[in-house]
């Protein structure tokens, strides 16, 4: 009897024994899992749930990120930056007050840094937001643009903030006020030559002349704005019928460059031939050539 109980004994430890070490196993071989995530990790997962419009889970990863950063450091100021451009932008249930906190809290945490300059911007962009559908007043935009313009002129940040300032200033057909942006659009674009920013510069320009019926300057403007468009290397094929089309019809019947007008009519029909536009192109092109014709016939042609 005591030799089978301890027979049954040793058994049940070894048992027990085999079970501890199938545990260890097992917990060795899921060890991967329980591994602490990077923040910088946490960060790239929150913008991916952004841009999937998954903003609480986005929320979470930057909050996370936030946490298990080391204080200032660069995944630590992006993970702000992120969770505080979550709450500003996300719809519904944007909280503009949390994330104008957060906003100022990377701006706290290191001033000059980049991500403070787009912080900034962020904190302008906020005050250019409707207030309960009304426009918002004028001048508390232009002053938090110019905020960003002060402390990063030549930042992509206080370039872009620069652009903003010179659009809200065109919201409505004010002569002064597109005089003022057009003077400064045309410096902007002597200073920062290499600017990515230079096409949308052009093209405020363009809204400048139209409102103050600058037709000569409104065709060079429309033409640099195409000249120093971006090309996405993803698409670098563009489509420039809508752009040949705009250049064209402004040359024929505002600037009254028949010249330029026949040039984007001809690259218009060569490059598109199957475009809708192709054949009013050549009816204007036999429109011009008409006009001269009969002008050279009543010896008045210029």
């Amino acid at each position: 009897m005591k030799k089978s109980l301890s027979t049954h004994t040793a058994r049940g430890r070894e048992s027990v024994a085999v079970c501890l070490a199938i545990l260890c196993l097992g917990l060795a071989g899921c060890g991967k899992p329980f591994e602490r995530i990077q923040p910088g990790v946490r960060v790239d997962a929150g913008w991916d749930d952004y841009r999937l419009g998954e903003f609480s889970l986005a929320l979470k990863e930057f909050q996370a990120a936030s946490a298990d950063a080391i204080p200032g450091s660069a995944v630590h100021l992006e993970a702000l930056y992120g969770e505080a451009t979550t709450w500003c932008l996300r719809r519904p249930d944007e909280d503009l007050e949390r994330a104008a906190r957060l906003f100022h809290e990377v701006i706290d945490l290191a001033p000059t840094n980049s991500m403070a300059a787009w912080s900034w911007l962020a904190l302008a962009r906020i005050k250019a937001l409707p207030v309960d559908g009304e426009a918002p007043a004028l001048r508390p935009q232009l002053d938090a643009y110019q905020e960003v313009i002060r402390r990063f002129p030549f930042h992509a940040a206080g370039e872009e903030a620069f652009l903003m300032q010179q659009a809200a200033k065109l919201g409505t057909p004010d002569a002064t006020q597109a005089r003022e942006a057009l003077a400064a659009l045309q410096e902007f674009i002597k200073t920062h030559s290499g600017s990515p920013w230079r096409c949308a510069a052009y093209g405020l320009i363009v809204h400048c002349c139209t409102i103050l019926g600058l037709d000569d300057l409104r065709l060079e403007a429309m033409m640099q704005a195409w000249k120093t468009a971006e090309i996405d290397p993803i698409n670098p094929v563009q489509d420039l019928s809508w752009t040949y089309w705009q250049i064209a019809t402004i040359a024929e019947f505002n600037a009254g460059d028949f010249a330029t007008a026949r040039e984007y009519y001809r690259k218009l029909i060569a490059e598109y031939p199957t475009e809708q536009r192709v054949f009013l192109a050549k009816q204007e092109l036999k429109r011009m050539d008409d006009l001269e014709a009969r002008l050279r016939a009543e010896g008045t042609a210029p």
